[in-house]
């Protein structure tokens, strides 16, 4: 073949290969980790066993994964779930190696270099020793597994598609990470500004820089001890590259599989675009790669996902608390003849959040109006709205940009009509709202109060304390303190098992936490949306308003 030939042909091969897609995992794998998360056998029956003696069980309540976690570590050594009952690792290293009671992921000949010299506490399983004790609840000594761990009924052909998936488990090395470095990566979209991108990086930066420094006290004596030993294994040095998007959405996840693909990560940090992170969500759930807290109002809201952590459900969220807020007659004006007026993919999402939860209250379906891209409401318009639809409340789900020409809109007998607007889509300019609107205008409010902020943060962060009060300030730093407090009590509870699943199982695990912008972040085993909650809010009247509660912290 000649020279250019040749050239054309490796760069086709090379322009296949980035677009190849996610690893491509084999039917038997699919089939067994299935049954470990899901309880669900290959026919699409339920798994089937026993529990306590002979009480049967099926299904969702068998499946390995609601006590083992998708990483199949359990609550780690020395750490308990809630009851005091420690789930001990199912993974493919813990399995099929002997089992100690004392540094028990210290193995084989480190363990005599350390000077280990205790008898397991049980030898390592075989694959027919491990089908027994699936089926008995006998380990290998001839000890008793704890009553609550289930007898599995299944088919020899079930329990070898069951063994043979728990001999992958968070067994291969996992991109990102090796026995030195840990990398991370943050996304950015085209749109977003230098100053926007500074904001985020300059925090997780700090974070980076002060875990790179550890190893300079890795001299002192307490590091000397078997505990001390592990400390000093389980360290990595992290690293952060930003990856900078271009170009329309649909090249971006081209463009991010050709990032992955040059230099793979163990997760993604924060990270920005304007409008829906479906790209990036979609990227992340198909190369299960974790994204934690990326800072955007319209995230992908699923029961299904997995690998994507979010801050809340967004816009979305806000809609839902005003349905809960007009339901529960905190604003008995309102009635319940609502009429919704949408624009834009913001809007989309406040009106789809208000509609189902308001569906599930059981009130009848809210009028909707859709306003074009470009147009502005002005007072004619909405004089004819109101006097057609008759609303007894108006959802403004549309930009501030409307506010100089829509005018003070008023039911036929002259009396204020109540509005309710989305603080989240607003940003700042919810200050900017007329004094004649006020009364009669509802703000739904995601954050905790700022007076609120302010006294729960001068003690532990002064520096976003004092940003606490101002209208314009930008929660990008705030923000991400928030992640690096997640990420940081997540990655010290990983004791060295560095696996995606692991990591997200450690965080479902953290109790609830208090930090800045939301009133708590909560967290929990498919708890994905960690804030769940939303204020109604008005404004005070005069030239500098302040917002006050309306409502109590609406639970979705």
């Amino acid at each position: 073949m000649p020279h250019a030939l040749r050239f054309v042909a490796c760069l086709l091969l090379s322009a296949v290969s980035l677009l190849a897609g996610p690893p491509r995992r084999p039917a038997w794998f699919l089939a067994g980790e299935r049954i470990y998360r899901e309880g669900r056998l290959p026919s699409g029956a339920p798994l089937q066993g026993s529990i306590q003696g002979d009480r049967p069980v099926t299904g969702l309540a068998l499946t390995c994964a609601s006590c083992h976690m998708w990483s199949g570590l359990g609550s780690q050594e020395g750490g308990a779930n809630e009851g005091g009952v420690v789930i001990p690792p199912v993974d493919a290293p813990s399995l099929f190696h002997p089992r100690f009671q004392a540094l028990p992921r210290i193995k084989g000949a480190d363990r005599d270099r350390l000077g280990l010299k205790a008898s397991p506490l049980r030898p390592a399983y075989s694959e027919a020793s491990l089908a027994r004790t699936l089926r008995t609840g006998i380990d290998p000594t001839g000890r008793e597994l704890n009553a609550g761990m289930p007898r599995y009924h299944l088919k020899p052909a079930e329990m070898a598609l069951l063994i043979r998936y728990l001999k992958t488990l968070s067994a291969a090395p996992t991109p990102g990470v090796d026995d030195k470095i840990l990398r991370f990566a943050t996304i950015f979209g085209p749109e977003v500004t230098a100053a926007d991108r500074e904001a985020m990086l300059k925090p997780l930066q700090a974070f980076i820089a002060f875990n790179n420094e550890m190893p300079r006290h890795f001299g002192h004596r307490m590091y000397r001890t078997h505990a001390g030993a592990n400390l000093v294994q389980d360290h990595r040095t992290f690293t952060l590259v930003p990856w900078i998007l271009s170009g329309p959405r649909a090249t971006w996840p081209r463009q991010l599989e050709a990032r992955y693909r040059k230099e793979p990560v163990f997760a993604l940090l924060g990270g920005m675009a304007a409008g829906s992170w479906q790209p990036i969500h979609d990227f992340c759930e198909a190369w299960r790669i974790p994204c934690l807290f990326p800072i955007t109002d319209l995230p992908v809201v699923s029961d299904t996902n997995r690998y994507t952590l979010y801050f809340s459900r967004g816009l979305q969220q806000e809609g839902e608390a005003a349905a809960r807020f007009l339901a529960q007659d905190a604003a008995p004006e309102a009635g319940t003849r609502v009429v919704q007026l949408v624009q834009g993919k913001a809007g989309e999402a406040l009106s789809l959040g208000f509609e189902t939860a308001w569906r599930e209250l059981g009130r009848p379906s809210a009028r909707r109006q859709t306003l074009a891209d470009g147009q502005v409401l002005d007072a004619a318009f909405l004089k004819d709205l109101i006097a057609r639809e008759q609303p007894s409340a108006l959802l403004l789900w549309v930009g501030p940009e409307h506010l100089p020409a829509m005018g003070r809109p008023q039911t036929a007998d002259g009396r204020a009509l109540p509005l309710l607007i989305s603080a989240g889509a607003w940003g700042p300019r919810v200050y900017d709202l007329p004094e004649d609107l006020r009364e009669a205008t509802y703000l739904t409010y995601p954050y905790r109060h700022p007076e609120d902020e302010a006294r729960a943060l001068r003690n532990t962060v002064p520096s976003l304390a004092r940003e606490a009060d101002r209208r314009d300030r930008s929660r990008i730093p705030s923000r991400m303190y928030s992640l690096v407090q997640v990420l940081s009590k997540a990655l010290v509870n990983l004791q060295g098992a560095y696996t995606r699943d692991h990591l997200l199982d450690r965080i479902a695990l953290l109790p609830d936490q208090s930090l800045p912008d939301f009133e708590r972040l909560v967290f929990g085993p498919g708890q994905r949306y960690a804030s769940r909650g939303c204020y109604i809010m008005q404004l005070t009247n005069g030239p500098e308003p302040s917002l006050v509660k309306r409502s109590g912290w609406l639970i979705q």
